[in-house]
């Protein structure tokens, strides 16, 4: 950045009936009945929120010889969230195959069962290494994230380049709806190291994507970040300009509600009576 003196200037915002203006250097307009469109907290203090929600135990927590946590998943994206919030964890990634039917079920149904099968997975081969080594008590934190598409279709990771083509057609000029199930893993109490209480919810976003041209859709999939990614895009990444607005949790759509998972794992938390400060 260079050194003009109006890039020194705070932001500011000012709103009317008619639109609103965010002035720093220069000045956008947006018309005000895209305003639900807008969060005016940012991402951060959104994360920051869901920590101090559970900041009272995270300290006992990582200090516990009793507890080991694991994160079912080899996502960077909700490793580097679930760091983010201060908890120390392990990686193993499941070994769950994905491949039951979806008949029947809702989009959110079926992230929430995926989640379930990765957690219990992990957990149920976790069980006897965990006797050997830190405790006798588990929390494995699993999730899966898939796209809702025009007409209730889910779009899971794209099977190759001519798939991810498909789905950026889908997106363009279109609204979306983006589900992730989450499930909680663990021992109460009052069970041992062979039975695990499983406690399982979804969160949905709705993304609304701009008109894509066509030559957007290459220029995109020549990067190839849709690799590994539900829905054929990352909205962290280069996808990000195609995004109007969202409707909901931006984390859920990274793939980890923070906020929901951080509730969540408070009440636990309490249940199997942890410390707080």
């Amino acid at each position: 950045m260079g050194n003009d003196n109006n890039n020194n200037k705070a932001p500011s915002l000012k709103i009317n009936k008619n639109f609103v203006v965010c002035v720093f250097g220069s000045q956008r307009h947006f018309p005000f009945e895209e305003l639900n469109y807008f969060d005016f907290s940012s991402s951060s203090s959104s994360s920051s929120s869901s920590r101090d929600m559970i900041l009272q135990y995270i300290n006992a927590l990582n200090a516990s010889t009793k507890w080991r946590v694991i994160l079912a998943s080899k996502s960077p994206r909700r490793q580097e969230i679930l760091k983010n919030l201060g908890i120390e964890f392990d990686v193993v990634s499941s070994t769950f195959e994905e491949n039951f039917s979806k008949e029947g079920l809702k989009p959110e149904e079926y992230a929430c069962k995926t989640a379930r099968e990765k957690a219990n997975e992990v957990f149920t081969r976790t069980k006897d290494e965990q006797q050997r080594g830190k405790g006798d008590k588990l929390i494995v934190i699993s999730a899966d994230t898939v796209v809702e598409s025009v007409g209730g279709t889910i779009l899971e990771k794209p099977r190759n380049i001519g798939d991810a083509r498909a789905m950026m057609k889908r997106h363009s000029n279109s609204s979306h709806k983006v589900h992730t199930g989450v499930c909680i893993a663990y021992n109460t109490n009052t069970n041992n190291i062979e039975a695990a209480e499983l406690k399982h919810f979804s969160e949905t976003t709705i993304v609304n994507f701009a008109e894509i041209e066509p030559k957007e859709v290459e220029a995109f999939l020549s990067t190839n970040e849709w690799t590994d990614k539900a829905g054929g895009y990352g909205i962290q990444g280069y996808a990000s300009s195609f995004v109007k607005g969202i409707e909901g949790d931006y984390f859920n759509v990274v793939g980890f509600p923070v906020h929901a998972f951080s509730r969540e794992l408070k009440i636990i938390l309490d249940e199997i009576g942890l410390e707080s400060m």
